[in-house]
């Protein structure tokens, strides 16, 4: 009797350990899938260059002078949108919104041109906190948004729509951090370039909007 109490506690046992086990191959098995299903390229070929562009506007060092600082926010932010408009350049299918990203990376390109040598002729002296707490509230709204973005439903299977809906994120994006910089900014030449962007943010952001859906 002994040894079947014996037997029967260590088959108890044994079933026990081979029943976590198999739980634990499941849980292992369905995370790998999990992780491995492909994202939806739709998605993730816009996306990716509007992650890196807000890493990179999270990581730079502001001085506190309004100048120098947007003239790198603004390089660093209209690059982010010349490479979305350059996902959209190779893989859309909307004939209308490929000819207009086509039309806006040539003005991007020389935008970030200008910008790069605005910045080389300034240097930092005037230091504002006002302006770079503002500045670092746009920049943190960016993030969260493209956050929200990322995780709802905003974004479809349509690469269009995607392009579509993010460049008209990146163009109020672009007005608010423009907005700021005009409240504090100097220099002539960039706040001509804030103005004159806005205005043109704003025609493009109409432009998208009247497009057929």
């Amino acid at each position: 009797m002994k040894t079947l109490h014996s037997n029967l506690t260590i088959w108890l046992l044994a079933a026990t350990l081979s029943g976590t086990s198999l739980a634990a191959c499941a849980q292992a098995t369905t995370g790998t899938t999990a992780a491995a299903a492909p994202a939806d390229p739709a998605k993730s070929t816009l996306l990716q260059p509007m992650q890196q562009m807000v890493t990179k506007l999270k990581k730079l060092q502001a001085t506190g002078d309004p100048d120098f600082d947007y003239a790198l926010q603004a390089k660093v932010h209209t690059q982010g949108g010349l490479d979305l408009m350059k996902q959209e350049v190779q893989a859309g299918k909307d004939t209308s919104l490929k000819k207009m990203a086509q039309t806006l990376m040539a003005a991007a390109q020389n935008d970030v041109t200008m910008l790069d040598g605005t910045m080389k002729q300034i240097k930092p002296t005037r230091p504002n906190q006002a302006f770079t707490q503002q500045q670092s509230r746009n920049i943190e709204a960016i993030n969260l948004k493209l956050q929200q973005t990322g995780s709802s439903d905003k974004l479809t299977g349509d690469i269009d729509k995607n392009f579509a809906a993010l460049l008209l994120d990146q163009r109020q994006d672009a007005i608010d951090m423009a907005n700021t910089y005009l409240q504090y900014g100097k220099n002539s030449t960039l706040r001509t370039y804030a103005e004159q962007m806005i205005a043109k943010a704003k025609q493009e952001m109409d432009q998208i909007k009247a497009l057929p859906k």
